[in-house]
């Protein structure tokens, strides 16, 4: 089992446009989970979804990707948001959104999901419960939504056109995405998953030494709370329960899972939870890690060279692992 490291180098013009899209995220607030913040994000984030679906659907459209909505079964039925690629698909991504666990939908990454399905890959997204203090719907719920929305998705492989599954997750996701691959393990249900991306994601809920360390100067997150923000995904578990393989996959058992790819922006608090994760995972598997210079958390939504080639970098290691007639394209 093998870990490869792979720096990006950035050429100046390149690490210019990175800086000044820093510049603009150092003036804008933080964010933060506090309970009046996430009731007001979420309200927002819903607005905003229905405005991006309104847009990016006809988009989809015109470069041959249609949208299926379907639930799963159960008491709490979990809504799946299916893009279609415009022939048989040559793989099923599983794709996990961020958003800190408090906002987000099933199309906030339609720019990646999109990208991958005009490639050829049918992606299904999930719309996991978000976190409320206020209805009391904690990190359980999502991690039982992320499972229920795994199990729909193996079993449904063969009617969405594939016999290949991928699982990826960003931020929150990627934490809800580690987290459902072990479980599919668990169940013997690992086999049809090829690999892996986790793109800046969250390890460890008690908080790995960068999230400790992080000060007012920190971009997007409010630094010197994110430990407090972590916590509150479990408000029943003190430190140590916060490092419970069942919540922080940094301490799960991960042999017998496939190989992976993380992707890890060098400014972003959560920075050294993909370094350790990706060490661990590479004990038990082939990783590769893409270290990104001078880019903060979530640079994928932020445009740039850095989302442009992170988005081509994850198409051509899923690519590898799917091989397929089919020509793709880095537009």
């Amino acid at each position: 089992m093998t870990l490869r490291t792979h720096t990006v180098d950035f050429p100046p013009p390149q690490l210019a446009a990175v800086r000044r899209i820093n510049a603009v995220l150092n003036r804008t607030p933080r964010l933060r989970t506090d309970p009046w913040r996430v009731e007001a994000g979420q309200q927002l984030s819903v607005w905003l979804d229905a405005a991006a679906g309104a847009v990016t659907t006809p988009r989809l459209k015109k470069r041959g990707v249609t949208v299926e909505v379907v639930h799963t079964d159960g008491d709490h039925p979990v809504h799946l948001r299916i893009l279609h690629p415009a022939g048989t698909p040559r793989a099923v991504v599983l794709d996990i959104h961020g958003g800190g666990w408090v906002i987000g939908s099933a199309s906030l990454n339609d720019r990646l999901n999109g990208y991958l399905a005009h490639n050829g890959y049918c992606v299904v997204s999930v719309d996991y419960r978000l976190l409320s203090e206020r209805r009391h719907v904690y990190i359980d719920a999502a991690i039982a939504d992320c499972l229920a929305a795994a199990y729909w998705t193996v079993t449904n492989v063969d009617r969405l056109g594939a016999s290949t599954l991928f699982i990826t997750g960003e931020s929150a996701g990627g934490h809800l995405a580690a987290l459902t691959s072990v479980a599919l393990r668990d169940q013997g249900l690992i086999d049809l998953v090829k690999g892996c991306v986790f793109a800046y994601g969250a390890f460890d809920l008690s908080g790995t030494e960068s999230v400790r360390s992080a000060g007012p100067e920190t971009l997007l997150f409010n630094g010197p709370t994110m430990r407090a923000d972590l916590a509150r995904l479990a408000p029943d578990r003190d430190e140590v329960g916060l490092r419970k393989a069942d919540v922080s996959p940094l301490y799960a058992d991960l042999t017998g899972l496939p190989p992976a790819l993380f992707l890890a922006g060098e400014y972003d608090p959560l920075f050294e939870d993909s370094l350790l994760m990706a060490t661990r995972w590479g004990e038990a598997a082939d990783v590769d890690l893409i270290r990104a210079p001078e880019t903060p958390h979530g640079f994928l939504h932020f445009g740039g060279p850095a989302a442009r080639g992170a988005r081509v970098a994850i198409r051509r290691w899923l690519d590898a692992r799917s091989p397929h007639d089919l020509v793709a394209t880095d537009e």
